[in-house]
């Protein structure tokens, strides 16, 4: 089905949009991706480049490192990535290196001795995304990494978080920032108001 001119315009993937991207998603590995880029609002470029010493599963913090002048901090885990997490511990193992290496295996393996282990570039979390999308029926235009970013924005203000609380929590230099996605929301209640009244 062709998207309506308002779909389009639509920059972030619903809850029920995001439910699905994960149904379809059977490695433990791509869902830890996915589902720490979505809890932290991360860029493709900022995935690779979280060390596995970054998270502390005792206390279930982890810390995040931004690019582009965004504000880094720690930041308690949801449930959800500490789940992700733990099941993809158990296949990469405690070593230190990249949280996400760039190349996937049944164990994780050290770089040898003098080099350095590689995360996972953003071209390849971009053809994970493209793919999980696209599987998952999302619209064509949200089938990219970025999505993740404003729908977190998106539903921590849908579930009453303040502007400022978002705006901590994705890292924003400026409040301008945020309130772009106030803006997606009020969008998507305007859209939900007009489908009511046209149905009388």
């Amino acid at each position: 089905m062709p998207e309506t001119a308002s779909e389009h315009a639509r920059k972030y993937l619903t809850e029920e949009e995001l439910r699905r991207f994960f149904a379809v998603i059977k490695s433990v590995r791509d869902r830890a991706i996915f589902t720490v880029a979505y809890w932290r609002g991360l860029r493709a470029s900022e995935i690779g480049r979280i060390p596995w010493g970054a998270w502390n599963q005792k206390s279930r913090r982890i810390y995040i490192s931004r690019l582009k002048g965004s504000l880094s901090g720690e930041f308690p885990t949801s449930p959800a990535e500490h789940k992700a997490l733990t099941a993809w511990k158990e296949i990469r193992g405690n070593e230190p290196g990249p949280m996400f290496p760039s190349r996937e295996s049944s164990s994780f393996t050290l770089a040898p001795k003098g080099k350095k282990t590689a995360g996972i570039g953003r071209g390849m979390i971009d053809v994970l995304c493209r793919g999980y999308a696209t599987q998952a029926g999302l619209p064509p235009h949200l089938r990219h990494e970025h999505m993740f970013k404003h729908a977190q924005g998106t539903h921590l203000i849908a579930k009453g978080a303040d502007l400022y609380a978002v705006k901590d929590w994705l890292g924003h230099k400026d409040i301008r920032s945020t309130l772009v996605y106030a803006q997606f929301r009020n969008q998507q209640r305007d859209a939900a108001a007009q489908r009511i009244y046209e149905q009388g």
